[in-house]
């Protein structure tokens, strides 16, 4: 093979793998958005709320490999301060139902009896007033 010719090889692999690496990137993921009015209760505080929210994170959302990413987010200013956003992003709408499922394993592992799940949701709850559940699909021409 002349030089000139692996070149042309080189370069044609280069850009074969840049396409499919672009057509790779254009996948729309999916994305579950859940906002929470949340409320510190007389028995409760924000510390505790805190460590609930991260136990939750560290033994079942980081856990599930359904998940590609989630951002939790909170209302900053203006008035009302009670919001918290949950945004979760899958692959694919069947990722939504089997990350589900995974959650149900995590959390029969992360607190094994009966009496330890109930716990942990107890307090758990009693932060939350409402909230509210959306599934959203991503338009990749807009991604930055």
């Amino acid at each position: 093979m002349s030089r000139r010719s692996s070149i042309i090889a080189v370069v044609a692999v280069f850009l074969m793998g840049s396409l499919a690496f672009a057509q790779e990137a254009q996948k729309p993921s999916y994305f579950t958005v859940t906002t929470w009015e949340v409320t510190i209760p007389e028995d409760g505080s924000r510390s505790e709320f805190n460590q609930l929210m991260k136990e939750w994170s560290d033994k079942v959302v980081r856990q599930n490999d359904k998940i590609i990413s989630e951002r939790v987010v909170h209302h900053i200013s203006g008035s009302n301060s009670r919001d918290v956003v949950i945004i979760t992003e899958y692959a694919n709408w069947a990722d939504i139902e089997k990350a589900q499922e995974k959650q149900d394993e995590l959390v029969a592992a992360a607190w094994p009896s009966e009496n330890e799940r109930r716990d942990f949701f107890r307090k758990f709850r009693k932060y939350f007033r409402s909230h509210s559940d959306e599934i959203y699909q991503e338009n990749t021409d807009l991604r930055k």
